[in-house]
């Protein structure tokens, strides 16, 4: 109890590093410890919101302490980073938002924890083929998950309707500048 305490404490006074990746990839590999399972993660910046992220491709750790990290879910995401005692970038375990769509030069995604869409885009005519997302998700969930709940689990009802078995239709996002701004 008194370590996840002063991880805590540590963590939630450093520097956040933000920025929208690309994934390039995201495998398990050997940890340093019995107690978190460790990611090394490959992604592409996209977008920076800070400018100490200089790379156009950033290699990060992530721990956890159950299976695969959510967000490989999503082939684009915002990623919040912090420095260790190292100075290597390492991953907040459970922050991240997911990007899903680009037009017009602009990012746009969702934070599934909101509880209403006020302040969203209406996004119009815009659909997703979310077959290798779903596959990924069953890899994160290794129980034997329904491909509804991953669904709704991964593209949540208030931001997406369901229009096949491997759809969806975009209903509301929110550009990466005002999501990373809100966090």
């Amino acid at each position: 109890m008194f370590l996840i305490l002063v991880m805590h404490i540590l963590y939630s006074q450093s520097k956040i590093y933000a920025f929208v990746g690309k994934k390039i990839s995201v495998e398990r590999v050997k940890s340093d410890d019995s107690f978190n399972l460790k990611y090394r993660n490959v992604y592409k910046v996209e977008q920076a919101f800070d400018e100490e992220i200089e790379t156009d491709t950033l290699v990060f750790n992530s721990y956890t302490h159950m299976n695969q990290i959510r967000y490989s879910v999503y082939d684009y995401a915002i990623i919040y980073l912090v420095k260790n005692e190292k100075g290597e970038f390492i991953h907040r375990r459970t922050y991240y938002t997911p990007i899903i769509l680009k037009k017009n030069g602009k990012w746009y995604g969702f934070d599934s924890s909101v509880d209403n869409n006020d302040d969203y885009e209406i996004i119009h005519y815009e659909h997703l083929d979310i077959r290798k997302n779903l596959a990924i998700g069953k890899t994160v969930f290794q129980e034997k998950i329904k491909k509804k709940w991953l669904i709704n689990a991964f593209y949540p009802e208030k931001f997406f309707t369901r229009i096949g078995k491997n759809k969806v239709k975009i209903k509301y996002l929110k550009t990466a500048e005002k999501l990373f701004k809100s966090k």
